[in-house]
């Protein structure tokens, strides 16, 4: 068989939950030995145009340089063009696949399928409130965020078939775009069990990075985003950490939040016990989730499905969450409990003293590996593009239905 994928970005060119899940999936069918291209912008045009990775055929774009419309125009160009070109290279009936809205205006002309993550504009909209901003660059933002509505909208309209990973992401169609009924299939994600289990040495990881042995470690792997609800998650470990002095809390990652996030922890004297970790390599991230005692997952909204989750539940490391999005799904399996009250600092530091108390017991470590190896694989959306091929796929240029 023969995919195509578009993408916004690709991994590691580019960290991100959705990145991320482009490539697993593509490397995945790649290993299955089908044709895969992947076909996304080039972050800074500091990557090769063109190279083989995994088996998987990369296309970069270039970036035009200047604003966010020239750059949108310009990628729709390139992407259209290297299109077309892939379908004119072979008469392989090829099914064109969307990761992301930003691209799909590229193809207008061509019969795709598509995946729904999470809502764009809704998305880019929570994120722009986490940096001061004018009355000028506040009407910029409206008119930005009601064009990515747009542009996702007409994608949806126009797929052939649209995926989801979750069914809360199926439900919210509705909600995030009034007055569009469009059915979708729900496929999941998943985590690479080669890489995120649970570790051998355990406590020579924690030792490592300077955990004592009675040390509670809180891990946050999160984009630094309001959305995130990491303010939510400081404040409130702040109002329990002073009963119990050997709780940490780590957060990872980058993002426009981290000046408000250091200032906030700078300002409750907390710099000891909550550590700002920054970007942490894929590579690093099963160690770091097999050295916590529970991963923290406190989004405020639009948690379309959440790898963190599923990795580090793969890694052993049981998860609290909010509930919202799609976390209970996820997470109820492993006990109510689990789950608190979204954008509640109250809740989310009950939560967290609950546990450190010992009066909510975690699901143990062998419990959620297992847990996440029977409902977090890879194969389920793979099986699922690899069906789409078969009703979906193209031939040629200008494409023809098979």
């Amino acid at each position: 068989m023969r995919f195509l994928f578009l993408t916004l970005g690709y991994s590691p060119d580019i960290d991100g939950g959705g990145y991320r899940y482009a490539t697993e999936v593509a490397e995945l069918l790649a290993g299955r030995g089908h044709e895969v291209h992947a076909v996304f912008p080039n972050p800074g045009n500091q990557f090769p145009a063109r190279e083989i990775r995994k088996n998987v055929s990369l296309h970069r774009l270039p970036k035009a340089g200047g604003g966010f419309l020239q750059n949108f125009r310009a990628a729709n160009h390139a992407a259209y063009t290297c299109v077309r070109e892939l379908l004119e290279a072979s008469t392989a009936p090829t099914l064109v696949f969307s990761h992301h809205a930003y691209l799909d205006p590229a193809l207008a002309t061509i019969p795709f399928v598509m995946i729904l993550q999470g809502p764009w504009a809704l998305e880019h909209r929570y994120s722009v409130t986490s940096r001061p901003r004018t009355l000028l660059r506040k009407i910029v933002d409206s008119l930005a965020v009601r064009q990515m509505q747009r542009v996702e909208r007409k994608a949806l309209q126009g797929a052939r078939h649209v995926f989801v990973a979750s069914e809360y992401s199926r439900n919210c169609i509705s909600t995030w775009h009034p007055g569009l009924h469009r059915i979708a299939e729900v496929i999941g994600g998943g985590a690479d069990f080669q890489r995120f289990c649970p570790p051998s040495h355990r406590e020579a990881i924690r030792h490592d990075r300077g955990l004592s042995e009675g040390d509670f470690l809180f891990l946050a792997v999160r984009r630094l985003d309001p959305r995130m609800g990491l303010l939510h998650l400081v404040d409130g470990f702040a109002s329990v950490v002073g009963r119990f002095p050997n709780a940490r809390l780590w957060i990872a990652g980058k993002g426009n939040q981290k000046t408000e996030l250091e200032s906030r922890i700078s300002a409750a004297g907390l710099s000891r016990q909550i550590r700002m970790l920054g970007f942490v390599a894929e590579d690093e991230l099963p160690r770091l989730y097999g050295a916590a005692d529970a991963v923290l997952m406190p989004a405020l909204d639009l948690e379309g499905f959440g790898l963190a989750t599923a990795e580090a539940l793969a890694c052993g490391t049981p998860v609290l969450a909010s509930a919202a999005g799609a976390n209970p799904e996820l997470i109820r399996p492993l006990g109510e409990r689990l789950l608190f009250e979204p954008a509640s600092t109250v809740a989310l530091a009950r939560a967290l003293e609950a546990v450190l108390d010992g009066e909510l017991q975690l699901p143990a470590r062998q419990t959620c590996a297992d847990y996440a190896r029977s409902e977090f694989r890879w194969d389920r959306p793979a099986d699922a593009i690899e069906r789409a091929h078969a009703t979906y796929a193209i031939t040629g240029w200008p494409p023809r239905s098979v």
